[in-house]
């Protein structure tokens, strides 16, 4: 091969290895920018989450018209109610359906695809960290 010859795969290689580098540099900025999106204007909510430890609980939420939700013990019996915002847009106090308040979630982090997240409950019957399995959210009906 010529010097010519190297000369052209070099110039090559870089160009492919700049435009890699544009891409994944493009790619981490729509990541920050969702996640700032999210913070500031909220996460979407909706989903199935389930709790990090061994009591085997979900929980549904569906943040619509309705602000629904659900929490499900291992055992089967399920408590649901209402949501209500607050001035986070990530935060939402838990009602009965009463309309008393009987607790708070907070979703701390949701993917740009919506399919991981981390949701904080505190409930007057215990206090749960859990994980979204899901962007649609399934009630039981009792």
């Amino acid at each position: 091969m010529t010097g010519k010859s190297y000369a052209k795969i070099a110039i090559v290689g870089l160009v492919i290895g700049l435009a890699i580098a544009l891409c994944a540099s493009f790619a981490k900025y729509r990541s920050e920018q969702s996640f700032i999106d999210g913070a500031e204007n909220g996460f979407g909510i909706d989903g199935m989450y389930v709790s990090d430890g061994a009591t085997g609980t979900s929980m549904a939420i569906l943040a619509g018209e309705d602000m629904e939700w659900q929490i499900c013990n291992g055992d089967g019996s399920c408590l649901s109610g209402r949501l209500a915002a607050t001035s986070d847009p990530n935060s939402f106090d838990l009602l009965d359906n009463d309309g008393a308040d009987c607790g708070s979630v907070h979703l701390s982090y949701a993917s740009r695809d919506g399919m991981d997240g981390i949701l904080y409950v505190s409930h007057e019957t215990d206090d749960f960290k859990m994980r979204r399995t899901n962007r649609a959210p399934a009630f039981i009906e009792e």
